[in-house]
């Protein structure tokens, strides 16, 4: 994976219309008996992830503790039921079947760890480029996670899901995404969070030496779960993940400022009409593994073009032991009604149809507003 500085960009994932104004405008309920349209809800959870990613720690955490999940946005408000019409540009589609979804996409990087000295089969020191950042997460089970072993072993480079303050994965595209023809997914993407610790002796939340994390040439040593080794001086005061930024579909940029399609607000020379930042991203507090956040939600179709493209960075002091996105909704099983079926419905709805309206993502456009009024 690409190890480089965290500049903006976005990743991922997106409904292509306003999730709000799914659940205001575009409200329908369809009635398909008598039609010989028999729709069946299926209740079923679906997992999956990538291969080759190395290492893994799968969830790690869970959910964190004394961390509240009270954004309010649930699931159940914008997931569609079997019966519900939809407009898919200038087609209408039944939607049949609903069955739950749960994928995990690992995200990973190559980090450089090895054991100098072992006491009672348990790794007393790490050496290698990133060893010594890596104690500050436990050095039994940073070599569990590497199968490191139980005795001494030379420096070497290990690929998992642990990302190092520097990460940049660049865009990926998950070929796997794509639904047969025929199917819709209804996805939202979330990140786990991580608890983020200070030393409440020092006052230290950045780093434990003078130097940042990301800077391994020098030794930069995060907080981590150890702070200075001494358990009361270590305090929890939040959390942390990384970033994810969404293309869909591919090179086309969601979430973002309109004069920062990149995701990098920066200016050259600073001032006070300059704004300077990132934007479109979204991390583990805005979308949290446990309360997923509709509001980014995403609509996958059958074929490429409207794939999302997923870039995960860790900017923050702190290494990312779960790198990690998980996406949670529905796949939509849907058919398209010919003229006669919809007149059929139109009958049997007293002369008047209510649909949902799908813009698809497949329409190279800059907005969702200037989509949904050219509507």
């Amino acid at each position: 994976m690409g190890v480089g500085p965290q500049s903006g960009a976005g990743v991922l994932f997106l409904f292509s219309i306003i999730q709000t104004a799914i659940s205001k405008l575009l409200i329908f309920r369809g009635h398909v008996r008598g039609t010989g349209l028999r729709p069946t809800q299926i209740k079923k959870v679906v997992k999956m992830a990538n291969l080759n990613q190395g290492y893994r720690s799968g969830n790690a955490f869970g959910r964190l503790a004394n961390i509240s999940y009270d954004n309010g946005i649930g699931g159940d408000d914008v997931a569609l039921k079997p019966g519900y019409l939809l407009r898919i540009r200038d087609t209408y589609a039944l939607v049949t079947g609903v069955e739950a979804m749960s994928v995990d996409l690992f995200f990973t990087d190559t980090l450089n760890v090895g054991i100098t000295a072992v006491t009672s089969n348990v790794a007393t020191d790490f050496d290698g480029t990133h060893g010594e950042a890596l104690e500050q997460y436990g050095l039994a089970s940073i070599s569990a996670y590497y199968d490191l072993g139980t005795g001494t072993v030379a420096e070497a480079d290990k690929t998992g899901n642990i990302l190092a303050p520097d990460y940049d994965s660049g865009f990926i595209t998950f070929k796997a995404l794509e639904p047969y023809a025929g199917n819709l997914y209804h996805l939202c993407p979330t990140l786990p969070l991580q608890p983020k610790f200070m030393d409440g002796e020092a006052g230290d939340w950045h780093s434990k030496n003078a130097y940042p994390p990301n800077d391994t040439s020098n030794g930069g040593l995060p907080i981590g779960f150890k702070g200075d080794g001494t358990a009361e001086h270590l305090t929890q005061i939040g959390s942390v993940s990384a970033k994810l930024y969404l293309k869909q579909p591919s090179g086309v940029s969601k979430h973002t400022l309109d004069e920062a399609s990149d995701g990098e607000s920066a200016r050259a020379t600073a001032s006070e009409t300059s704004l300077e930042g990132i934007s479109g991203f979204l991390d583990g507090e805005m979308s949290p593994t446990v309360n997923p956040n509709w509001t980014f939600g995403m609509i996958i179709e059958h074929g490429e073009a409207s794939l999302p493209a997923f870039r995960m960075v860790n900017d923050s002091d702190e290494y990312i032991l779960d790198g990690r996105v998980r996406l949670v909704g529905w796949k939509y099983k849907i058919l398209e009604l010919s003229q006669e079926q919809l007149s059929t419905l139109k009958a049997k709805a007293g002369g008047r149809l209510r649909f949902m309206y799908y813009n698809p993502v497949t329409y190279q456009s800059s907005g969702f507003l200037s989509d949904y009024l050219a509507m």
